[in-house]
């Protein structure tokens, strides 16, 4: 997670204090729910609320953004390598040419011919001192802002800026909506402000050089449809059911999920306040397994204050249906993931963590147990004969101490002579 409107942010273009600000990355370790805050290289984006965000493999692109101080847009495009943790500088914010200086957009990245593209929609940006208006494209002014409804493309291979032709049902002018990819060539556009809360649907499909677009209104009635919304988020889930979509909080205080083949609708009503009476706020999904798939929201707004808490959401489709089966805060999250590696180990004897060191208490110069020699991932002895220390009770100590930390915590380990017999107790 980088970036947002944080405390103490500069009113300035840029300065060190600023870069420093924005300089880390938090990462949260969904295995263990547990926040760390990482260094990277390189110069970050300037813009740094209401960008734009894609994932193209070990790779986050950055669009566009607020800088922090009035009027200040950008359209320049950044990659950051989660694996390096640094930045680059793709392409400068400039007024010449490319989408217009703006933020509220939003973005995906689209594989057509096995090529990679980048695909920006919409946005809010200043009237006056931007862009050259795209050919094809609406602009909806504002007071000193508009609003509009490019599209661009960003091809990876060659590094450059194109318009494709637009078909179908376009969008208005629109920002603060969200884009979601459901393949490789189709996205799905929900939401947004439009001048009025939009709860419309578009469905869009792409090659290189176009994009078609089909919208899907509320048909009134008896029919199930949320309303209008905006600054709210999003994400895909699929399930052997098909895709569905989560909408989660904005301007209205619910949680939808539409299943996107039928386009039917269905409240979730079951989701507490503390989680949809947001705004602003960024929305995640691990698929932990095929029918397991945890929600992930972080900050946003409430009531005019900013929020720093993070919430799961677990659902699970293992009928087909889509099953909210617990909404955990972290406290609870990083407990239930204790005891689900305690469950394993009890059930299966082994449980995935990071071993650093194993630290034997017995007898000085004693041979090691089958058990230790399972902590220690070596092999199983070749006969049969039992080490000094095999008997009543040895005991060994996990201690996880490298930078890929699992679990940071001892986790201690009491083994018993009697077979398949074991205990285990987390401090």
């Amino acid at each position: 997670m980088w970036g947002g409107l944080q405390p103490g942010l500069p009113g300035v273009h840029n300065n060190e204090k600023k870069k420093s600000m924005y300089s880390v990355v938090e990462v949260c370790h969904l295995p263990t729910g547990e926040w760390a805050q990482k260094p990277t290289t390189g110069d970050p984006p300037l813009g740094v609320k209401g960008y734009a965000a894609a994932v193209i493999r070990n790779e986050i692109f950055f669009f566009g953004g607020w800088c922090g101080h009035y009027g200040c847009y950008h359209n320049s495009l950044y990659s950051f390598n989660v694996d390096t943790f640094n930045w680059k500088e793709l392409s400068p914010t400039t007024s010449h040419h490319g989408p217009m200086m703006k933020a509220y957009s939003s973005m995906i990245a689209i594989k057509v011919n096995e090529e990679d593209y980048l695909v920006v929609i919409g946005g809010q940006g200043q009237f006056s001192n931007n862009t050259p208006p795209q050919p094809g494209a609406q602009y909806s002014n504002v007071g000193d802002y508009q609003h509009c409804n490019e599209v661009h493309m960003y091809r990876l291979k060659t590094g450059e800026w194109t318009s494709p032709t637009v078909t179908g049902d376009r969008p208005p002018p629109i920002r603060t909506f969200t884009l979601t990819s459901i393949t490789n060539t189709t996205a799905i556009l929900f939401g947004g402000d439009i001048g009025r809360y939009s709860n419309d649907i578009y469905v869009l499909e792409f090659t290189d050089t176009s994009v078609k677009c089909k919208e899907f209104s509320n048909p009134g009635v008896s029919v199930l449809w949320p309303k209008g919304r905006s600054a709210h988020s999003s994400v895909l889930i699929n399930c052997s059911s098909g895709p569905h979509l989560l909408v989660v909080g904005g301007n209205e205080e619910d949680c939808w999920l539409l299943n996107i083949n039928k386009m039917e609708w269905k409240e979730l009503t079951n989701i507490p306040d503390s989680v949809t009476d947001r705004y602003g706020h960024s929305l995640s999904v691990w698929n932990e397994t095929q029918t397991t798939h945890w929600i992930i929201e972080f900050g946003g707004w409430r009531d005019g204050s900013k929020m720093s808490d993070t919430s799961f959401i677990e659902i699970i489709s293992s009928t087909g249906d889509l099953v909210v089966q617990s909404v955990l805060d972290i406290n609870e999250y990083q407990k239930r993931r204790i005891q689900d590696a305690v469950g394993k180990w009890m059930e299966e004897g082994s449980v995935d963590l990071t071993v650093t060191r194993v630290n034997m208490l017995g007898a000085p110069g004693a041979g090691k147990t089958c058990s230790q020699l399972l902590l220690l991932n070596e092999a199983p002895p070749t006969n049969n004969t039992s080490t000094p220390i095999a008997c009543p009770a040895v005991r060994a100590t996990r201690v996880a101490v490298c930078d890929k930390t699992i679990w940071n915590r001892r986790i201690w380990t009491q083994f018993h002579s009697k077979r398949n017999q074991k205990s285990l107790s987390c401090l």
